[in-house]
Protein backbone atom coordinates (compact mmCIF):
# COMPACT_ATOMS: atom_id res chain seq x y z
CA UNK A 1 0.00 0.00 0.00
CA UNK A 2 1.18 3.60 -0.58
CA UNK A 3 1.90 6.34 1.94
CA UNK A 4 -0.02 9.14 0.92
CA UNK A 5 1.07 10.93 3.98
CA UNK A 6 2.18 14.43 2.70
CA UNK A 7 5.82 16.07 3.25
CA UNK A 8 5.69 17.80 6.44
CA UNK A 9 6.77 20.89 4.34
CA UNK A 10 5.69 21.79 1.23
CA UNK A 11 6.66 24.41 -1.79
CA UNK A 12 5.02 27.73 -0.95
CA UNK A 13 2.53 28.24 -3.89
CA UNK A 14 2.13 30.84 -6.99
CA UNK A 15 -1.03 31.94 -4.82
CA UNK A 16 1.31 33.33 -1.88
CA UNK A 17 3.70 34.67 -4.31
CA UNK A 18 3.83 38.64 -4.24
CA UNK A 19 1.59 40.41 -6.44
CA UNK A 20 4.37 42.94 -7.25
CA UNK A 21 7.02 40.72 -7.85
CA UNK A 22 5.29 36.84 -9.05
CA UNK A 23 8.21 35.50 -6.84
CA UNK A 24 8.91 34.73 -3.26
CA UNK A 25 8.38 37.30 -0.93
CA UNK A 26 12.45 38.12 0.28
CA UNK A 27 11.70 41.11 3.08
CA UNK A 28 9.48 41.87 5.59
CA UNK A 29 7.28 44.33 5.00
CA UNK A 30 7.58 46.60 8.48
CA UNK A 31 11.48 46.08 9.21
CA UNK A 32 12.75 45.00 5.86
CA UNK A 33 14.82 42.22 7.03
CA UNK A 34 15.51 38.62 4.95
CA UNK A 35 12.67 36.32 5.13
CA UNK A 36 15.29 33.95 3.97
CA UNK A 37 17.11 33.25 7.01
CA UNK A 38 15.46 30.26 7.99
CA UNK A 39 12.85 31.97 11.04
CA UNK A 40 9.51 32.03 10.51
CA UNK A 41 6.85 34.66 8.82
CA UNK A 42 3.96 35.72 7.70
CA UNK A 43 2.05 35.79 4.51
CA UNK A 44 -1.59 37.93 3.75
CA UNK A 45 -3.13 38.40 0.75
CA UNK A 46 -6.38 40.13 -0.17
CA UNK A 47 -8.76 39.29 -3.02
CA UNK A 48 -11.50 40.57 -4.54
CA UNK A 49 -13.57 38.32 -6.32
CA UNK A 50 -15.09 39.41 -9.74
CA UNK A 51 -17.31 36.10 -9.87
CA UNK A 52 -19.47 37.54 -12.93
CA UNK A 53 -16.25 37.90 -14.65
CA UNK A 54 -14.41 35.01 -13.48
CA UNK A 55 -11.52 37.12 -12.16
CA UNK A 56 -10.04 38.13 -9.18
CA UNK A 57 -8.21 41.12 -8.68
CA UNK A 58 -5.26 41.19 -5.49
CA UNK A 59 -6.20 44.18 -3.26
CA UNK A 60 -2.99 43.91 -0.74
CA UNK A 61 -0.38 40.97 -0.22
CA UNK A 62 2.55 41.59 2.20
CA UNK A 63 5.03 38.95 3.91
CA UNK A 64 6.03 40.34 8.18
CA UNK A 65 8.35 38.50 9.90
CA UNK A 66 7.46 36.89 13.31
CA UNK A 67 8.86 39.28 15.11
CA UNK A 68 6.92 41.84 13.27
CA UNK A 69 4.18 40.06 13.12
CA UNK A 70 3.98 39.67 17.26
CA UNK A 71 4.56 43.01 17.68
CA UNK A 72 1.52 44.19 15.75
CA UNK A 73 -0.34 41.71 17.55
CA UNK A 74 0.25 42.99 21.09
CA UNK A 75 -0.13 46.27 20.27
CA UNK A 76 -3.71 45.40 19.64
CA UNK A 77 -6.11 46.33 22.82
CA UNK A 78 -6.75 43.44 25.37
CA UNK A 79 -10.58 44.02 24.52
CA UNK A 80 -9.81 43.19 20.86
CA UNK A 81 -7.81 40.29 21.59
CA UNK A 82 -10.24 39.02 23.81
CA UNK A 83 -13.12 39.32 21.51
CA UNK A 84 -11.33 37.94 18.97
CA UNK A 85 -9.81 34.43 20.71
CA UNK A 86 -14.01 34.14 22.00
CA UNK A 87 -14.96 34.35 18.12
CA UNK A 88 -12.61 32.14 16.84
CA UNK A 89 -12.89 29.80 19.73
CA UNK A 90 -16.88 29.69 19.46
CA UNK A 91 -16.64 29.08 15.51
CA UNK A 92 -13.71 27.30 14.41
CA UNK A 93 -13.95 23.31 14.38
CA UNK A 94 -10.96 22.14 15.87
CA UNK A 95 -11.07 18.46 14.83
CA UNK A 96 -11.18 20.00 10.97
CA UNK A 97 -8.37 22.23 11.60
CA UNK A 98 -6.18 19.45 12.75
CA UNK A 99 -7.89 17.22 9.53
CA UNK A 100 -6.27 19.70 7.40
CA UNK A 101 -2.63 19.77 8.58
CA UNK A 102 -2.89 16.42 5.95
CA UNK A 103 -3.84 18.66 3.22
CA UNK A 104 -2.02 20.30 0.52
CA UNK A 105 -1.84 24.04 1.01
CA UNK A 106 -3.56 24.51 -2.41
CA UNK A 107 -6.18 22.21 -0.79
CA UNK A 108 -6.72 24.74 2.50
CA UNK A 109 -7.13 28.16 1.36
CA UNK A 110 -10.09 26.39 -1.29
CA UNK A 111 -12.96 27.69 1.31
CA UNK A 112 -13.51 29.43 4.39
CA UNK A 113 -12.10 28.30 7.72
CA UNK A 114 -15.11 29.75 9.44
CA UNK A 115 -18.09 29.17 7.13
CA UNK A 116 -16.70 26.36 4.84
CA UNK A 117 -17.78 29.52 1.55
CA UNK A 118 -16.01 28.19 -1.41
CA UNK A 119 -12.94 31.06 -2.59
CA UNK A 120 -14.82 31.13 -6.07
CA UNK A 121 -17.85 32.39 -4.45
CA UNK A 122 -16.78 35.10 -2.71
CA UNK A 123 -16.96 38.57 -3.36
CA UNK A 124 -13.52 39.15 -1.20
CA UNK A 125 -11.74 36.98 1.06
CA UNK A 126 -8.27 36.43 2.51
CA UNK A 127 -5.50 33.56 2.42
CA UNK A 128 -2.78 33.29 5.47
CA UNK A 129 0.43 31.30 5.50
CA UNK A 130 2.92 30.78 7.88
CA UNK A 131 6.28 29.80 6.09
CA UNK A 132 10.24 29.32 6.38
CA UNK A 133 12.41 30.34 3.38
CA UNK A 134 10.30 28.80 0.87
CA UNK A 135 8.34 26.85 2.39
CA UNK A 136 5.03 26.18 4.28
CA UNK A 137 4.57 23.75 7.40
CA UNK A 138 1.66 21.77 7.55
CA UNK A 139 2.35 22.59 11.14
CA UNK A 140 0.14 25.70 10.78
CA UNK A 141 -1.87 25.20 7.75
CA UNK A 142 -2.79 27.76 5.27
CA UNK A 143 -5.86 29.19 5.71
CA UNK A 144 -8.73 31.48 4.15
CA UNK A 145 -11.74 33.43 5.62
CA UNK A 146 -14.56 35.30 3.25
CA UNK A 147 -15.16 38.72 3.44
CA UNK A 148 -18.36 38.23 5.39
CA UNK A 149 -16.05 36.58 8.28
CA UNK A 150 -13.98 39.67 8.11
CA UNK A 151 -17.21 42.04 8.00
CA UNK A 152 -18.53 40.41 11.10
CA UNK A 153 -15.16 40.66 12.54
CA UNK A 154 -14.73 44.13 12.34
CA UNK A 155 -17.05 45.49 14.43
CA UNK A 156 -16.10 43.47 17.22
CA UNK A 157 -12.10 45.50 17.41
CA UNK A 158 -11.95 48.11 19.43
CA UNK A 159 -11.49 51.77 17.98
CA UNK A 160 -7.65 52.07 19.31
CA UNK A 161 -7.15 48.26 17.24
CA UNK A 162 -8.99 49.65 14.06
CA UNK A 163 -7.29 52.94 14.62
CA UNK A 164 -4.11 50.90 14.68
CA UNK A 165 -4.41 48.45 11.76
CA UNK A 166 -5.55 51.62 9.49
CA UNK A 167 -2.60 52.98 10.34
CA UNK A 168 -0.67 50.00 9.22
CA UNK A 169 -2.37 50.01 5.95
CA UNK A 170 -2.00 54.16 5.55
CA UNK A 171 1.72 53.74 5.93
CA UNK A 172 2.34 50.56 3.32
CA UNK A 173 -0.79 50.56 0.93
CA UNK A 174 -2.13 54.03 0.59
CA UNK A 175 -1.10 55.75 -2.65
CA UNK A 176 1.07 58.47 -2.51
CA UNK A 177 -0.31 61.59 -1.66
CA UNK A 178 1.10 63.81 -4.33
CA UNK A 179 -1.20 61.10 -6.76
CA UNK A 180 -4.25 62.84 -5.11
CA UNK A 181 -3.68 66.17 -6.33
CA UNK A 182 -5.39 67.50 -9.42
CA UNK A 183 -2.51 67.75 -12.21
CA UNK A 184 -3.05 70.83 -14.17
CA UNK A 185 -5.06 74.20 -13.48
CA UNK A 186 -8.01 74.15 -11.60
CA UNK A 187 -11.32 75.61 -13.37
CA UNK A 188 -13.77 77.45 -10.86
CA UNK A 189 -17.61 77.46 -12.94
CA UNK A 190 -19.85 81.16 -12.10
Amino acid sequence: MKDETLPETHPIPKEFYSFETGTHFTKCLECKCDLMNGKPYLIEKAFKNHIEYQVKDTVFDYALCMNCAERLKSEMSKKSMETLMKFFSERIDFGEQISRMHLSPLSNIQSCMITGKNAEDCHEYQIYAYCVNDTISNDMPPYMVSGEVMEEILPLLSKQTKDDLNGFFNKHFAPDPSLMEPIGPKFVLI
